[in-house]
């Protein structure tokens, strides 16, 4: 899974350009989700490998402890000795992610959060891939009783804006940030969406 977050990890495309460490990004987006953060964790199997996924968490306190303890137990030991060997060129982009957090959606009516991601190999409607993710993830946050769940996106990713809405998902918010420029040479616009479930 971390492979295909590093992979899609820059608007569908590879994090290379932008994060240069692909352990220490699969680390940071793909692991704290399944640090026991609940039931609607999926992948996507393509010739023996995960092809996709749809990750998240039931509510922001217990992906925030996940997230912490990956930090704590796995991010900085391998960053002290030397097996994040990039750590230090992925602090710009880290950095303008702190500074220039993403728009949410009120965490009281939208307390799931969702990170849906396919290897381009795998997207497209002929293939239902990660509209199937997308659903049994949706299914299984209200079979738990989570009453409503929000992501994060951009205006770039219009391909996943148009499965998102097709989904019952509205946009709730949105903020046009600087937090690209230094690699698109512009501000992009970032989303929230949410869907009550």
């Amino acid at each position: 899974m971390g492979r295909v977050a590093y992979l899609t990890g820059f608007f569908g495309g590879s994090a290379e350009r932008s994060f240069p460490d692909p352990a220490l990004f699969a680390d940071l987006w793909a692991r704290p989700p399944l640090e026991g953060t609940g039931p609607a964790n999926l992948v996507a199997e393509g010739g023996g490998q995960v092809v996709g996924y749809a990750l998240g968490a039931p509510d922001p306190g217990v992906y925030g402890r996940a997230l912490r303890a990956v930090v704590l137990r796995r991010v900085l030991p391998r960053c002290l000795g030397g097996r994040h060997t990039r750590s230090l060129a992925a602090g710009p982009y880290l950095l303008r992610a702190l500074r220039f957090p993403s728009p949410h959606a009120p965490w009281n009516l939208y307390p799931a959060h969702l990170h849906l991601n396919l290897l381009p190999a795998a997207r497209g409607p002929g293939l239902g891939l990660g509209r199937r993710r997308l659903e049994a993830h949706l299914r299984a946050l209200e079979a738990a009783g989570v009453p409503g769940v929000q992501l994060s996106t951009t205006r770039e990713n219009a391909a996943a804006l148009i499965l998102y809405r097709t989904c019952g998902f509205e946009e709730v918010a949105a903020r046009v940030t600087p937090s690209w420029t230094p690699w698109l040479g512009r501000p992009v616009e970032h989303l929230a969406l949410a869907r009550r479930l």
